[in-house]
């Protein structure tokens, strides 16, 4: 791994990702004002170990097989270290990327296992724009080296010091909320928010909760993914939750908006819904019964919620407010984030692939939670975002025992 150099040199085109975590250690006030790189490590070097209670049931009434107990029983979650970095004379590209004079890049994150580092060098090296988060490095031969490829991006210079919020899926409103919104908390402790904060919030509910969340309008930025953003001084906030599953800084946030912009608990049901957004062709991935199933629910007293439809502040009244959350899995299901403790959620999984982060977020948050798999239709062939349908009486029947 190449190191980060204090002082400019020589532009290069080749780069080799440098891990935050071992750069040399600042203190909190050297961050904004020192010309060392650096990191301040909130609590040493150690890596974080997080355990995630076990779902109340997994309930496969169709047995599709989408799940085994283990993936939703007690297991641990390994995070790196908390951190904030600090690097000079940058540049920021794609997604969260920051490339030095010195031959190294970094991101907001660190690695705990080898095997999780070793998929984001796979990702990087391949030839979408999704997985190499639209940065321009291109495999250079050797595994965990890149050239990098600026095309027809334009240049914006950032004097001074300035705080890097972006993150990894910057379009995903469930990944704003577990991957960037903690970055605020983090900010604030090191009283950096009247720096510019570069940030990917082109959605109006981004900058409200931003701004909820104690960032002056004023210090927003937004980040421009189609440009080469050159920064004097880069603070790089860490990513704090790797997996989804929110470490007690994160959970400190989301009570902090819970208590400030919810409401007393009035023991709401609600079903959060993705009809309208799946009418309107958002996605693929469309539950063909959804319709009936949200006549079934309303009719047994259930809310029918469209957090798309909602403010940011009635979206956290919303589930600050409820006993019971039912819903298919999509971002919408982060807004479970501003819910009570002990709150009972039930979540309708259709897909495998992320059950790992739903089920740590929902224990990290100390939620009585469940999963209830649905049923993919068979004639729909798509490796990912298929139609289905969820068992209705079965789900019906599980609300009546939870």
């Amino acid at each position: 791994m190449h190191d980060v150099h204090d002082a400019p040199e020589a532009e290069t085109d080749t780069y080799r990702y440098v891990d935050p975590i071992w750069f040399p250690e600042l203190q909190a006030e050297e961050l904004a004002t020192g010309t060392s790189v650096g990191s301040f490590l909130e609590s040493g070097r150690e890596i974080r170990i997080f355990q995630r209670r076990p779902a109340a049931f997994l309930d496969d009434p169709d047995d599709v097989g989408l799940f085994r107990w283990e993936q939703v029983a007690e297991i641990p979650y390994w995070y790196p270290a908390a951190f904030t970095a600090a690097a000079n004379d940058c540049r920021l590209v794609g997604y969260r990327t920051l490339l030095s004079r010195g031959g190294g890049f970094f991101t907001d994150e660190a690695y705990a296992e080898s095997g999780v580092f070793g998929n984001y060098v796979d990702r990087l090296s391949r030839p979408d724009e999704f997985s190499n988060e639209a940065t321009g490095l291109k495999p250079a031969g050797q595994r965990g080296c890149f050239h990098f490829h600026r095309g027809d991006r334009r240049e914006v210079h950032i004097e001074g010091s300035s705080v890097v919020l972006c993150s990894d899926e910057p379009k995903s409103y469930g990944s704003f909320l577990f991957r960037v919104l903690p970055k605020v908390l983090a900010i604030r402790k090191l009283g950096l928010t009247h720096l510019p904060c570069i940030v990917q919030a082109d959605q109006q509910a981004y900058r409200d909760l931003l701004i909820l969340s104690g960032l002056p309008d004023s210090s927003i930025v937004l980040h421009d993914m189609n440009a080469v953003t050159r920064l004097d001084r880069a603070i790089v906030p860490c990513l704090r939750n790797t997996h989804g599953y929110l470490d007690p800084e994160t959970c400190e946030l989301y009570a902090e908006l819970r208590a400030t912009y919810g409401t007393m608990p009035a023991g709401r049901r609600i079903y959060v819904s993705r009809l309208n957004l799946n009418q309107a062709g958002w996605s693929t991935r469309v539950m063909v019964n959804e319709g009936e199933l949200i006549e079934r629910l309303a009719g047994i007293g259930f809310e029918i919620v469209t957090p798309e439809h909602l403010s940011v502040r009635e979206q956290i009244a919303a589930f600050a407010a409820a006993d019971l959350v039912v819903g298919p899995s999509g971002s919408n299901m982060y807004n479970t984030m501003f819910c009570r403790p002990g709150t009972k959620v039930i979540d309708i999984q259709s897909e495998p692939q992320w059950i790992y982060s739903y089920t740590g977020m929902y224990s990290s948050l100390g939620l009585d939670y469940g999963i209830f798999v649905g049923k993919c239709d068979p004639a729909d062939t798509r490796p990912v975002h298929r139609r289905w349908a969820v068992n209705i009486e079965a789900l019906i029947s599980r609300i009546a025992s939870f």
